[in-house]
């Protein structure tokens, strides 16, 4: 195969090989370091999804606030079931940081039910903080644990 020679030190063909690895590789280390869309950046926005969760009855979304090595299929739907379907007003959100990486937070507040009375809502979760290492990608992420089991 011949190649045609340019200005440059360089030859079109080993220019287009090192265009492709340059491609394969830029690619391959994106892929490594994709950041990571499970739990939220802040305990805040994890309590705004939760309560979120619950009016809208999304499960997927409650999903996405626990991390990725927890299935918790059952504890979701106890607590879609228990607290789902209503517009949860006046809330009160109180955090007990009993470590820097371990709250609990109270939810208040109160809905209408669907005979139009005022109930009261209360709620207990717990948050965790996480970080996968010194990658940037992963630092600093919330998540929302259910199970107990920390």
């Amino acid at each position: 195969m011949q190649t045609l020679k340019l200005s440059s030190k360089f030859s079109i063909h080993k220019r287009s090989i090192f265009l492709v690895l340059s491609i394969v590789i830029s690619g391959s280390i994106q892929s490594c370091e994709a950041p990571n869309k499970r739990g939220a950046a802040t305990p805040d926005r994890v309590v705004e999804q939760y309560l979120q969760s619950l009016e809208t009855k999304d499960e997927n979304l409650m999903s996405q606030l626990v991390s990725e090595d927890a299935i918790l299929t059952k504890e979701i739907k106890t607590k879609i079931i228990k607290f789902g379907g209503y517009k949860i007003q006046n809330r009160k959100i109180n955090y007990d940081k009993s470590t820097p990486m371990l709250w609990n937070a109270k939810l208040k507040g109160m809905y209408v039910d669907r005979q139009g009375k005022n109930k009261n809502f209360e709620d207990s979760i717990v948050l965790q903080y996480q970080s996968k290492g010194e990658l940037k990608l992963y630092a600093g992420r919330w998540y929302l644990v259910l199970d107990g089991k920390i």
